[in-house]
């Protein structure tokens, strides 16, 4: 009886950390106290809290690094990344940086031709050829217009090349380019 009792606890020692962390691993383990805001796999139905899956690394780690030390103001973000290390703040980027992005709505089709025009002629040069910049295809209208809405009062800054962008759409365009936002992930998708 000892023999087996025994085995059967040398056994579960040895599969106890799989079981932990699954095949995903330790940045998995991670980033579980971000799944209730932030969705299971780092996408967001529509809301105020973004979507994080498939947003650039190096952009991740710089938002994650100045919530933390205090450089960008967030609802709940600067408590909860209060004691992490620079270390686990590239763990927490590289993983949502590698989960795909998944549309979270559907874009009306004149809308979406025309936020199609208007993100291709206003945003693309920037949001999805630079590394430090968000990439915002597939991001929840209400979320980007809370961003838009802090940017205008001065509570999140603005790029200079941003505002000059902005200042060029009237109403109108705005919601339209929202719309294609948050219908669309990847060039195969927008089309």
């Amino acid at each position: 009886m000892r023999v087996v009792i025994g085995s059967l606890l040398i056994g579960l020692i040895f599969a106890a950390p799989s079981l932990q962390g699954s095949s995903r691993g330790e940045p998995f383990m991670l980033t579980n106290g971000c799944i209730n805001c932030h969705g299971f796999a780092g996408q967001r139905t529509p809301g105020a809290i973004p979507s994080l899956a498939g947003q650039s690394e190096a952009y991740l780690y710089r938002t994650l690094v100045a919530y933390r030390d205090g450089t960008r103001q967030g609802t709940i973000m600067n408590r909860a990344m209060q004691g992490y290390d620079d270390h686990t703040l590239r763990q927490f980027a590289a993983y949502y940086s590698r989960l795909p992005k998944v549309p979270v709505g559907k874009a009306v089709p004149l809308a979406h031709r025309q936020g199609e025009r208007l993100y291709a002629q206003h945003c693309s040069s920037c949001h999805e050829k630079q590394a430090d910049t968000p990439y915002v295809k597939g991001q929840n209208a209400q979320y980007m217009q809370g961003v838009l809405q802090d940017m205008a009062t001065g509570q999140r800054t603005m790029p200079e090349e941003m505002a000059s962008a902005m200042a060029t759409l009237d109403g109108e365009e705005l919601l339209q380019l929202l719309a294609y936002l948050q219908g669309c992930t990847q060039e195969a998708a927008c089309r």
